[in-house]
């Protein structure tokens, strides 16, 4: 077969080529040059790195018949065997295929011949991870103290699966993900060499779909131009990776942005239609966002410096705040999350889509107050400094025999106006009164128990309460706040109150009420009711005073509800 796939032909040759490593490659030349090079490697790092192509490249630079140097020459006999795989002295081994401690003790049997045409004999253990506990240990005194002809190259993508001892033995270099405009400049270079077309917005998509694996992108370079012919376009590399275009991508952000649920689940409703896994799209909806949140926050990385230039994504770009992006980032991520155990992950994209429009337009409402509003109020608070300076005036003068002061009833207006308040509030209140800390205690430490619980029972029911966090306790009732008022609103439901109550009174011991409350009025409710009990104590000492004219001049003008008396 002559063709040969694009990973094969542009494999790095020299430690110059490879990409993204430079941590690696400066300290092996180094030892290199000078002559200080380990017995025993561990190359770690994600798929597609160059932990194999670096082993390959190492076994050259200390065989080369011009080295050992820091750059193999690759003209040699012994630099274009190696490269072939002919060299019978460099040893390449699959791990995952020679697993057992009968082959280690065949390695092992083997290593104290001296190399035939070489210098040093290498060994490369590709997923070195995958051999077995009796084979490890086989290894260890041989990898502990080799013969000098003998150097040791393990690769693993899981370093976490090797025994201490292992590691112990070996200089380690771990090898990082390649950053996207690293694999988008050397998917350039490598279209230029082979004479193919290819559009900036493609080789992004393919750099992106890659997540940080050369070969991976090689891949797909590979197989969008079987797809496409000798002209790489973002469409056929949207084709070939089921990713969503840049284009749908604004329309349902734009949408989000408007606070528009419907527009944004119409064309989430035709991507999937079309094909697109709803996994796929909640993941590049999220990648948009923060390619938005990097254009805000820190337009001059590498990443987004195309986005910049983007007319699309710019104006994109100002119709969301910083806030408002984190906020439905959060969103979606919570619910990528949820979409791994459930069987319908199109109902959760749905989801995900509503909370965010809802979020944002709640967010959109907070931040845009409209100005009359503004100032009216601010009216309203000079007013009431010139009554009060004018109140404070007649009492600094009037002596309280003069003045005739007697204590009033409050305005039946205002007690109307606060009746509803109060009465809730009061409720609110007799549950603080009995808030008990040591079962507070109690139940923060057994709620990860409690959710783990629930989701054995109903998932469904953990996917809400995840949302809640328990706030206070009492000796028959468990308050928790929620920031989402879906989340709240389906976790109130009897059904799934019941479960709940059902898990708590398992692990707790003892029966308990849920109560449920949003996050934001819970905390205005402790900081109110902190000010009442406070100015309580503060009315204890004080009695009655002149001052009381004041406070009903003031209950007068804005009501019982929204005084406050500060000494």
């Amino acid at each position: 077969m002559s063709y040969r796939a694009l990973y094969r032909v542009w494999r790095p040759q020299t430690f110059q080529d490879l990409v993204g490593q430079e941590h690696i490659t400066r300290t092996l030349q180094n030892a290199l040059a000078e002559g200080s090079f380990s017995h025993a490697y561990l190359f770690s790092g994600p798929r597609g790195t160059g932990k194999t192509s670096a082993a390959k490249i190492m076994a050259k630079a200390v065989n080369c018949e011009k080295g050992p140097a820091p750059e193999p020459c690759n003209d040699c006999q012994t630099c274009r065997r190696i490269t072939e795989g002919s060299l019978m002295d460099v040893v390449e081994i699959d791990a995952a295929s020679n697993r057992g401690v009968d082959e280690i003790r065949d390695l092992r049997d083997k290593v104290k011949y001296a190399p035939t045409e070489v210098r040093y004999k290498v060994y490369i253990i590709d997923e070195v991870h995958m051999l077995t506990t009796e084979a490890f240990n086989a290894l260890l005194k041989t990898l502990e103290e080799p013969p000098g002809h003998v150097i040791f190259i393990l690769a693993t993508t899981e370093p976490h699966k090797l025994p201490p001892t292992i590691v112990s033995r070996c200089q380690r270099f771990a090898f990082r993900r390649i950053a996207l405009p690293e694999i988008v400049n050397r998917l350039r270079y490598i279209c230029e060499a082979q004479s193919v077309e290819a559009d900036e917005n493609a080789l992004h998509q393919i750099a992106l779909a890659a997540d940080g694996g050369m070969r991976d992108a090689l891949s797909l370079l590979d197989q969008v131009l079987a797809f496409g012919g000798r002209q790489v376009d973002e469409e056929t590399v949207l084709a070939v990776t089921g990713s969503v275009s840049r284009n749908e991508l604004a329309g349902i952000l734009r949408a989000l942005a408007n606070a528009d649920a419907g527009a944004a689940l119409e064309r989430a409703d035709r991507l999937i239609m079309g094909g697109l896994e709803p996994e796929r799209l909640l993941h590049d909806l999220i990648h948009a966002c923060r390619d938005l949140l990097l254009m805000k926050t820190a337009p001059q990385l590498p990443e987004v410096k195309d986005r910049i230039h983007d007319q699309l994504w710019t104006e994109l770009a100002e119709k969301w705040s910083v806030g408002q992006l984190s906020a439905v980032m959060d969103g979606l991520i919570a619910y990528q999350q949820q979409m791994k155990w459930t069987p319908h992950p199109r109902i959760v994209l749905e989801l995900a889509i509503v909370n965010a429009s809802q979020s944002n337009s709640a967010l959109n409402e907070k931040e845009a107050v409209p100005s009359d509003t503004v100032r009216r109020l601010e009216e309203r608070i000079r007013q009431l400094e010139e009554r009060l300076q004018a109140i404070q005036g007649q009492i600094v003068t009037q002596s309280p025999q003069t003045a005739g002061f007697r204590r009033h009833d409050p305005p039946q207006k205002a007690s109307t106006r606060s009746a509803g308040a109060s009465v809730q509030q009061d409720q609110w209140k007799s549950l603080l009164q009995q808030s008990d800390t040591e079962t507070f205690r109690r139940v923060k430490q057994w709620w990860p128990d409690i959710l783990y619980k629930v989701k054995e029972r109903k998932i469904t029911v953990h996917a809400w309460l995840v949302d809640g966090d328990p706030v206070m306790a009492s000796k028959d009732a468990v308050v928790v706040a929620f920031k989402n008022k879906i989340h709240r609103e389906t976790t109130e439901k009897e059904t799934n109150k019941s479960l709940i109550e059902q898990v708590m009174q398992d692990v707790l011991g003892s029966s308990f009420r849920l109560i449920t409350v949003m996050r934001q009025d819970w905390d205005a409710l402790s900081d109110s009711m902190t000010e009442m009990s406070a100015a309580a104590e503060e009315g204890k000492d004080a009695g009655a005073s002149p001052s009381d004219d004041v406070m009903q001049k003031a209950v007068e003008l804005f009501g019982e509800d929204l005084v406050e008396v500060v000494d």
